[in-house]
């Protein structure tokens, strides 16, 4: 199946920049591609991160696993996002995550160097790239504070309703496409898959949800 880049133009790190801009700028930055098949390693955890990714199409997950070999899954990232800008513009630029594709994933590398420094010209648009660099941070930040708010939860229902609120407030619909399969759901609210299937049935019976796979309706 041929897949289709995500276009440019909808890519935050490069809202406001002209497309006859757009060729310029990824010279400047040091950018390039690269395609991964289903499973394959893109970043391993303690490896160096000079560069910052987005996900042109596919989908990356980040894993954290502990000393005896159990992975977890922290978060992932779809088309248009990025990944790894915050070990990237780090002092030591070292990974303390594992990042895969989950599917065949290709991904566009930027030097974040050539990023966080203006370069010799002075360009408007380079100085563009590096303010939405900025206000992206400042929404992943956001994002792993609504994934806290997830795991405060001490029930599972409680995990279960946390992520569908915050699906349902991104996605501005009480009709919600989850991104994840059910054991990638299990394994992100660290909860088991069999009573986490129990209580979404349960939740379904009581009329608080209904869902069809990963598709989540809020009654």
């Amino acid at each position: 199946m041929l897949m289709k880049e995500i276009d440019y133009n909808d890519i935050p790190l490069f809202e406001g920049i002209h497309p006859d801009n757009l060729n310029r700028l990824l010279i400047c930055i040091k950018s390039f591609k690269k395609d991964f098949e289903k499973g394959e390693t893109i970043i391993m955890e303690k490896d160096k991160v000079p560069y910052i990714g987005i996900v042109l199409f596919g989908n990356v997950h980040l894993l954290k696993e502990d000393v005896w070999g159990n992975s977890s899954l922290l978060s992932y990232v779809g088309p248009g996002e990025l990944f790894g800008e915050n070990f990237a513009v780090s002092v030591e630029q070292e990974s303390s995550v594992t990042f895969v594709a989950v599917e065949k994933t290709r991904v566009l590398f930027l030097a974040a160097s050539k990023i966080i420094h203006t370069c010799e010209n002075a360009c408007s648009f380079h100085a563009r790239i590096a303010e939405n660099m900025f206000h992206l941070l400042g929404q992943k930040s956001i994002s792993y504070m609504n994934k806290l708010e997830i795991m405060s939860k001490d029930s599972i229902r409680g995990k279960l309703m946390a992520y569908i609120s915050m699906l349902a407030q991104q996605q501005k619909s009480k009709y919600i496409k989850a991104p994840l399969s059910r054991t990638q759901l299990a394994d992100y609210l660290s909860i088991n898959r069999s009573a986490m299937t129990r209580e979404l049935g349960k939740m379904r019976d009581e009329g608080i949800i209904d869902f069809d796979r990963n598709t989540f309706v809020i009654k």
